[in-house]
């Protein structure tokens, strides 16, 4: 009986800490007035500032490695210099021109979903 408790202890921790892992958005940022492009990681549910957007990924989700490979996340990206949201979306990585965000200044797109513990 004590096995049984201790194994099923340690497949509930190992299962849990693979389900609440935390997972990050890898974002490509330009920067059009430089040209420079900028890799970023955005943990979900935490802003990250890039030149004066501020950008907040909600949710982001990586198929299992034996589909196809698709990445997709719902951001919210505000303008600080208007103070108003410019983009609140899904943006998918198989077709950046779909749903990347176009601003004057900067551009942003989907590049992958990562888990890190």
């Amino acid at each position: 009986m004590p096995n049984k408790f201790i194994l099923f202890l340690l497949v509930f921790i190992f299962l849990s800490s693979n389900i609440y892992s935390k997972s990050t958005a890898v974002l490509r940022a330009l920067d059009r007035s430089t040209g420079r492009s900028f890799k970023l990681n955005a943990p979900i549910n935490e802003e990250i500032k890039f030149s004066n957007l501020l950008i907040t990924v909600k949710y982001c989700y990586k198929n299992p490695i034996d589909k196809k490979i698709e990445n997709y996340a719902y951001l919210i990206i505000k303008d600080l210099l208007i103070k108003k949201n410019i983009f609140q979306g899904w943006m998918f990585s198989s077709s950046p021109s779909l749903s990347s965000l176009e601003h004057p200044i900067n551009d942003i797109w989907l590049l992958n979903c990562q888990k890190t513990n």
